[in-house]
Protein backbone atom coordinates (compact mmCIF):
# COMPACT_ATOMS: atom_id res chain seq x y z
CA UNK A 1 0.00 0.00 0.00
CA UNK A 2 2.77 2.46 0.92
CA UNK A 3 4.65 1.63 -2.28
CA UNK A 4 1.47 2.34 -4.30
CA UNK A 5 0.87 5.66 -2.52
CA UNK A 6 4.48 6.74 -3.04
CA UNK A 7 4.21 5.91 -6.75
CA UNK A 8 0.98 7.94 -7.00
CA UNK A 9 2.58 10.84 -5.14
CA UNK A 10 5.56 10.74 -7.52
CA UNK A 11 3.23 10.82 -10.52
CA UNK A 12 1.17 13.68 -9.14
CA UNK A 13 4.30 15.65 -8.27
CA UNK A 14 5.63 15.20 -11.79
CA UNK A 15 2.28 16.22 -13.24
CA UNK A 16 2.00 19.28 -11.04
CA UNK A 17 5.51 20.49 -11.83
CA UNK A 18 5.58 19.75 -15.54
CA UNK A 19 2.15 19.28 -17.03
CA UNK A 20 -0.09 22.04 -15.84
CA UNK A 21 1.92 25.17 -15.07
CA UNK A 22 -1.22 27.29 -15.59
CA UNK A 23 -3.04 26.09 -12.48
CA UNK A 24 -3.88 28.95 -10.17
CA UNK A 25 -2.12 29.17 -6.84
CA UNK A 26 -4.09 28.44 -3.69
CA UNK A 27 -4.31 32.11 -2.70
CA UNK A 28 -4.33 35.11 -5.00
CA UNK A 29 -1.56 37.66 -4.70
CA UNK A 30 -2.98 40.49 -2.52
CA UNK A 31 -1.61 43.13 -4.90
CA UNK A 32 -3.71 41.62 -7.72
CA UNK A 33 -7.04 41.56 -5.89
CA UNK A 34 -8.07 45.21 -6.08
CA UNK A 35 -7.11 45.78 -9.75
CA UNK A 36 -8.77 42.49 -10.74
CA UNK A 37 -11.97 43.42 -8.91
CA UNK A 38 -12.02 46.82 -10.60
CA UNK A 39 -11.56 45.18 -14.00
CA UNK A 40 -14.29 42.65 -13.19
CA UNK A 41 -16.62 45.56 -12.37
CA UNK A 42 -15.87 47.20 -15.72
CA UNK A 43 -16.44 43.88 -17.50
CA UNK A 44 -19.76 43.51 -15.64
CA UNK A 45 -20.79 46.91 -17.01
CA UNK A 46 -19.64 45.99 -20.51
CA UNK A 47 -21.63 42.76 -20.38
CA UNK A 48 -24.74 44.66 -19.30
CA UNK A 49 -24.33 46.76 -22.44
CA UNK A 50 -23.53 43.75 -24.66
CA UNK A 51 -24.36 40.34 -23.18
CA UNK A 52 -23.02 38.70 -26.35
CA UNK A 53 -19.42 39.86 -25.78
CA UNK A 54 -17.56 36.54 -25.75
CA UNK A 55 -14.17 38.12 -25.07
CA UNK A 56 -15.55 39.88 -21.98
CA UNK A 57 -16.78 36.56 -20.56
CA UNK A 58 -13.41 34.94 -21.19
CA UNK A 59 -11.50 37.87 -19.69
CA UNK A 60 -13.76 37.98 -16.63
CA UNK A 61 -13.30 34.21 -16.26
CA UNK A 62 -9.54 34.66 -16.30
CA UNK A 63 -9.78 37.29 -13.57
CA UNK A 64 -12.07 35.11 -11.46
CA UNK A 65 -9.58 32.25 -11.84
CA UNK A 66 -6.72 34.52 -10.72
CA UNK A 67 -8.77 35.30 -7.62
CA UNK A 68 -9.33 31.57 -7.04
CA UNK A 69 -13.04 31.89 -7.80
CA UNK A 70 -13.15 28.78 -9.92
CA UNK A 71 -16.94 28.36 -9.95
CA UNK A 72 -17.42 31.92 -11.21
CA UNK A 73 -14.67 31.38 -13.77
CA UNK A 74 -16.37 28.20 -14.98
CA UNK A 75 -19.68 30.04 -15.30
CA UNK A 76 -18.06 32.72 -17.46
CA UNK A 77 -16.23 30.22 -19.65
CA UNK A 78 -19.44 28.22 -20.02
CA UNK A 79 -21.28 31.31 -21.23
CA UNK A 80 -18.48 32.06 -23.72
CA UNK A 81 -18.73 28.48 -24.99
CA UNK A 82 -22.51 28.77 -25.27
CA UNK A 83 -22.04 31.84 -27.45
CA UNK A 84 -19.17 30.29 -29.46
CA UNK A 85 -18.84 26.50 -29.21
CA UNK A 86 -15.47 26.66 -30.98
CA UNK A 87 -13.74 29.00 -28.52
CA UNK A 88 -10.74 26.82 -27.62
CA UNK A 89 -9.42 29.25 -24.99
CA UNK A 90 -12.70 29.07 -23.06
CA UNK A 91 -12.62 25.25 -23.04
CA UNK A 92 -8.94 25.23 -22.04
CA UNK A 93 -9.39 27.70 -19.20
CA UNK A 94 -12.53 25.96 -18.00
CA UNK A 95 -10.56 22.69 -17.91
CA UNK A 96 -7.93 24.34 -15.71
CA UNK A 97 -10.60 25.64 -13.33
CA UNK A 98 -12.14 22.17 -13.21
CA UNK A 99 -8.75 20.65 -12.40
CA UNK A 100 -8.45 23.13 -9.54
CA UNK A 101 -11.79 21.81 -8.26
CA UNK A 102 -10.67 18.19 -8.82
CA UNK A 103 -13.35 17.67 -11.48
CA UNK A 104 -11.04 15.48 -13.54
CA UNK A 105 -13.75 14.09 -15.82
CA UNK A 106 -14.98 17.60 -16.60
CA UNK A 107 -11.42 18.74 -17.31
CA UNK A 108 -10.87 15.71 -19.55
CA UNK A 109 -14.03 16.50 -21.53
CA UNK A 110 -13.02 20.15 -21.96
CA UNK A 111 -9.50 19.25 -23.06
CA UNK A 112 -11.07 16.83 -25.55
CA UNK A 113 -12.96 19.77 -27.05
CA UNK A 114 -9.72 21.75 -27.32
CA UNK A 115 -8.15 18.77 -29.13
CA UNK A 116 -11.14 18.75 -31.50
CA UNK A 117 -10.68 22.45 -32.27
CA UNK A 118 -6.84 22.58 -32.20
CA UNK A 119 -5.58 19.05 -32.89
CA UNK A 120 -1.93 20.16 -33.19
CA UNK A 121 -1.73 21.86 -29.76
CA UNK A 122 0.72 19.57 -27.96
CA UNK A 123 0.27 21.06 -24.51
CA UNK A 124 -3.42 20.16 -24.59
CA UNK A 125 -2.63 16.46 -24.93
CA UNK A 126 -0.12 16.84 -22.12
CA UNK A 127 -2.70 18.51 -19.87
CA UNK A 128 -5.42 16.04 -20.82
CA UNK A 129 -3.03 13.29 -19.72
CA UNK A 130 -3.05 14.90 -16.28
CA UNK A 131 -6.82 14.69 -16.10
CA UNK A 132 -6.82 11.11 -17.38
CA UNK A 133 -4.18 10.01 -14.89
CA UNK A 134 -6.14 11.64 -12.08
CA UNK A 135 -9.24 9.71 -13.19
CA UNK A 136 -7.26 6.46 -13.08
CA UNK A 137 -7.00 6.13 -16.88
CA UNK A 138 -3.26 5.39 -17.06
CA UNK A 139 -3.49 3.85 -20.53
CA UNK A 140 -5.25 6.94 -21.91
CA UNK A 141 -2.77 9.24 -20.15
CA UNK A 142 0.14 7.39 -21.75
CA UNK A 143 -1.51 7.62 -25.18
CA UNK A 144 -1.95 11.39 -24.76
CA UNK A 145 1.65 11.82 -23.62
CA UNK A 146 2.87 9.95 -26.68
CA UNK A 147 0.89 12.27 -28.95
CA UNK A 148 2.16 15.32 -27.02
CA UNK A 149 5.77 14.13 -27.32
CA UNK A 150 5.43 13.57 -31.07
CA UNK A 151 3.88 17.02 -31.56
CA UNK A 152 6.49 18.76 -29.39
CA UNK A 153 9.21 17.04 -31.41
CA UNK A 154 7.61 18.02 -34.74
CA UNK A 155 7.25 21.60 -33.54
CA UNK A 156 10.89 21.76 -32.43
CA UNK A 157 10.06 22.31 -28.75
CA UNK A 158 12.94 20.33 -27.27
CA UNK A 159 12.33 21.38 -23.65
CA UNK A 160 8.70 20.26 -23.55
CA UNK A 161 9.55 17.19 -25.62
CA UNK A 162 12.06 16.08 -22.97
CA UNK A 163 9.65 16.90 -20.11
CA UNK A 164 6.92 14.90 -21.79
CA UNK A 165 9.24 11.93 -22.28
CA UNK A 166 10.12 12.09 -18.57
CA UNK A 167 6.40 12.12 -17.68
CA UNK A 168 5.82 9.24 -20.06
CA UNK A 169 8.47 7.13 -18.29
CA UNK A 170 6.90 7.86 -14.90
CA UNK A 171 3.42 6.99 -16.17
CA UNK A 172 4.63 3.78 -17.80
CA UNK A 173 6.35 2.68 -14.57
CA UNK A 174 3.20 3.34 -12.57
CA UNK A 175 1.17 1.22 -14.99
CA UNK A 176 3.18 -1.88 -14.10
Amino acid sequence: MIKYLLSQLSILTTIAVVSVPLLASAAPNPSQIEPAQATIASLDAALQQNPQDIDAYVERGILHAKLDRNLLAIADYTEAIRLDPNRALAYNNRAIAKLNLRDYRGAYLDYTQVVRILPDKAITYNNRATARQSMGDCKGAIADLRIAAALFQLQGDAVNYQRTLANLKVFQKSKR
